[in-house]
């Protein structure tokens, strides 16, 4: 070989230095002591943390918020439900407007009967769930005198005696001195009226005496409010 590629003792020559490598895309990255101490020093991770903690803090509230929108919305319901039920719950005898009617008892024998007339109306703004008649007489009479109801779908004849519709019981002979149900009363319903008998009768077995003494049976109407229903 020539003596350019070996010195003249035979051997090689030193290979040439090669130039430090530039900094590119080729270049050695730097170790994490060199390029991310500051990032990771106890002051910026506790920076981290915080800022950790207040967006824990930020969407705890949102769900908190959420919640009482919610509440505020539920006890708006509730509030609109009662404003809807409020109203007038009014049960009052036809004719007199008044809620309770004396029935005078006078005159009857053991195993007579007396007849009254009662039209039952519902003169409020609501319907009614129930209805109730409250009897009572104050008087030794109670111990002899029996209640029957019934009811007419027309009005009653003006006597008393018959009815042009249909006839439905109501209630059998029971103590004047009592407290009864009208089930399925026309008069639940806002201006709808129940047209009502009823029929007074002494028992054969009131005692001779009750022949010359006299009472008045007070019957009384309850109405009872249907409850509002929640939105």
């Amino acid at each position: 070989m020539s003596g350019a590629h070996r010195s003249s003792d035979g051997t090689p020559p030193p290979e040439p230095l090669r130039p430090p490598a530039e900094h590119g895309r080729h270049s050695a990255r730097p170790s994490s002591r060199d390029r991310g101490a500051p990032r990771h020093s106890p002051e910026v991770r506790r920076r981290v943390v915080s800022r950790a903690g207040l967006a824990g803090l930020v969407a705890g509230a949102l769900v908190l918020g959420a919640a009482a929108t919610a509440t505020a919305v539920l006890l708006d319901r509730g509030s609109v439900s009662a404003r809807v039920a409020s109203g007038t719950v009014i049960a009052t005898f036809t004719g007199t407007g008044a809620t309770t009617v004396p029935v005078p008892v006078a005159g009857l024998v053991p195993g007579g009967t007396a007849r009254r007339l009662l039209d039952l109306t519902n003169a409020g703004t609501l319907p009614m769930s129930a209805l109730q008649l409250q009897t009572a007489t104050g008087t030794d009479l109670s111990d002899g005198l029996q209640l029957a109801i019934e009811r007419c779908s027309l009005s009653w004849s003006a006597d008393a005696a018959t009815c042009p519709g249909t006839v439905t019981t109501v209630s059998a002979d029971r103590p004047a001195a009592s407290r009864l149900d009208l089930p399925g009363s026309p008069a639940l319903a806002v201006g709808a009226t129940d047209h009502l008998r009823l029929t007074v009768r002494l028992s054969e077995s009131a005692p001779s005496a009750a022949q010359s003494t006299s009472a008045t049976l007070t019957v009384t109407v309850v109405g009872v409010q249907r409850p509002g229903r929640q939105l």
